[in-house]
């Protein structure tokens, strides 16, 4: 039997066409079927009112396992937070890390959010993307920077992991490697990853050129991280290249790879990365908390095949998964240090959070625009909200006043996961609840 269900608004902003004013999207079995002028009478459909109907958001970078951090690390520069995050870490159980990412889970869908790239440690997310309905490509974590650790055990485990991931693998979730960063994975260990990657064609992702002490480690052989592993008695012998010029010599860059936060790079840097085929991620405010820099957003969007999607990072570098502040903050961020206002536009910015993201992520042929065709991943936005109204053009409204609690219906492969103050897929009060009691274990 053909489920059919039909949503108009204002707007439709289909994101790869021109908006449709006073318009609405005809779903069937879970496809986009039709955009087209207002024509259903209201009984017969969803009418959001002074809304935009639009495509969901795509978080192309997150760690919803760490949602039960938040605000446990902040004003720290970015050696010792992530020093103290590892540490952190222990002090938590799988259970506790299930609840923490499905406290993210729920953050992202509340603000819109139908698609996430999103790196665990704990293996959990696969999980929760199944439970909650979302989509998304779920990283398994690699580390192995200590050449005492021998490389066959590390990818025999990392095997073990995927092979539990891909008992949860759908239409909606699959599964994929992020050998985590530079200056956690040696040489000999990337050497075996490619091989293994190449043998089992997964989508990886990569901490690439985040931060100047990672450049200093990878260029020079010195800095903190330098000092660390001579302290830990781990050899490091500096590549004399920049971060991103060493991840494509240790073959971590290709089509099939997302390099996060590249807030360093050189002019022949972008070209590189570019011509490797990888996207980029961009995650401004959590570059910007950490002291990080200030990555190239605009020389990548004037970069020729260069794919380009958004992502907040975690809660515990972020502190929120609002991917509208995400979109603001990113276009702001541009004008002020470029001095120019046409340096990135509104337009631009909300096609980072939607198609651009697909594309970066290999599913732009199912999500990412509303296209007939491709799956009905949409998201109603309200535009009445004081602080929007009065909106007239969608793209302006969305970028420069939108924010997460302004978002009314989130569908997923045409199956809706929240409807105006309600999950219907994760149970908001027993989250809560746990996450509460994990974050006590955090407190000596």
């Amino acid at each position: 039997m053909t489920r059919l269900t039909i949503y108009a608004a204002r707007w439709i902003l289909p994101i790869d066409a021109p908006p449709v004013s006073s318009g609405e999207v005809v779903v069937e079995d879970g496809r986009i079927a039709a955009i087209r002028p207002r024509q259903t009478p209201a009984n017969q459909c969803r009418d959001f009112g002074d809304a935009v109907l639009m495509p969901g958001l795509i978080n192309a970078h997150t760690h919803l396992e760490l949602s039960v951090l938040r605000g446990f690390l902040e004003d720290v520069p970015f050696f010792p937070w992530i020093r103290a995050l590892t540490a952190a870490k222990a002090n938590l159980t799988p259970e506790d890390w299930l609840e923490s990412a499905r406290l993210g889970a729920m953050e992202c869908i509340r603000g819109g959010i139908t698609t996430v790239g999103d790196n665990t440690d704990a293996g959990v997310t696969m999980r929760v993307l199944a439970e909650s309905g979302m989509r998304g490509t779920v990283y398994q974590e690699l580390f192995g920077i200590d050449d005492r650790e021998p490389v066959a055990p590390i990818l025999a485990a990392l095997n073990e992991k995927i092979a539990v991931h891909r008992r949860l693998e759908s239409g909606r979730v699959r599964v994929g490697v992020s050998p985590h960063a530079l200056y956690t994975i040696r040489p000999a260990l990337f050497a075996a990853l490619r091989d293994y990657l190449q043998a089992e064609q997964l989508p990886t992702s990569i901490h690439v050129a985040e931060s100047p002490s990672e450049s200093r480690l990878i260029e020079q052989g010195a800095g903190e991280f330098a000092e660390m592993f001579a302290r830990r008695g781990i050899t490091w012998q500096s590549p004399h290249l920049t971060p991103t010029k060493y991840a494509n010599s240790m073959g971590a860059l290709t089509p099939q790879s997302l390099a996060i936060h590249c807030v360093h790079q050189t002019l022949e840097d972008t070209a590189q990365l570019a011509a490797s085929g990888a996207a980029i991620i961009h995650c401004p405010k959590s570059n910007a908390k950490l002291g990080a820099g200030v990555a190239p957003l605009a020389r990548w969007l004037r970069t020729d095949g260069l794919r380009v999607g958004l992502g907040t990072d975690s809660a515990v570098s972020n502190n929120s998964q609002d991917l509208w502040e995400e979109m603001r903050f990113a276009l702001l961020l541009q004008r002020a240090v470029a001095e120019e206002v046409e340096v990135v536009t509104a337009a631009q910015v909300l096609r980072l959070a939607t198609l651009g993201g697909a594309e970066a992520m290999g599913l732009a042929d199912r999500t990412g625009s509303l296209t007939p065709g491709k799956r009905a991943d949409l998201i109603a936005v309200r535009l009445n909200s004081s602080h929007i109204f009065p909106a007239t053009d969608p793209y302006t409204a969305l970028v420069y006043s939108a924010r997460a609690d302004d978002v009314l219906l989130t569908v997923c492969d045409g199956e809706v996961l929240y409807d105006e103050g309600e999950w219907r897929t994760l149970n908001a009060s027993s989250v809560y609840a746990e996450v509460k009691a994990g974050r006590s274990r955090l407190i000596p």
